[in-house]
């Protein structure tokens, strides 16, 4: 019979856990720190430009995505999860309307190509 004031473990409060949170954030932080960079560059280069903050906020956003999406990519060409500081500091500096339009015009190219227009 336990008695009403015994203390039970808390899994919640396992200090091992404070160790397991610190190698997630060490294994992520190529990401994470692309990330980070990729926003701060497209929204100080958002609002630099005049641009309205609720817009600028967005567009960093997007181009913090756009950096964590380029990860895998580049894992996948054998390339160095590092290298997507580089570009998703690019695609910040160039903005996201910017390479909207480029992919645009390259899927258009690609895709009449492929339809023989």
């Amino acid at each position: 019979m336990t008695h009403q004031y015994e203390t039970h473990p808390m899994p919640a409060k396992d200090p091992n856990n404070w160790g397991w949170l610190l190698e997630l954030l060490a294994s992520i932080w190529p990401q994470l720190y692309a990330a980070g960079l990729a926003f701060l560059v497209a929204l100080v280069r958002a609002l630099y430009a005049g641009g309205k903050p609720f817009k600028a906020l967005l567009e960093a956003i997007l181009c913090g995505c756009l950096t964590l999406a380029l990860v895998p990519v580049l894992n996948h060409f054998g390339l160095s999860p590092d290298l997507a500081v580089a570009f998703g500091a690019a695609v910040a500096f160039l903005g996201v309307e910017w390479l909207r339009d480029r992919a645009g015009a390259i899927a258009e190219k690609v895709i009449g190509r492929w339809l023989g227009k």
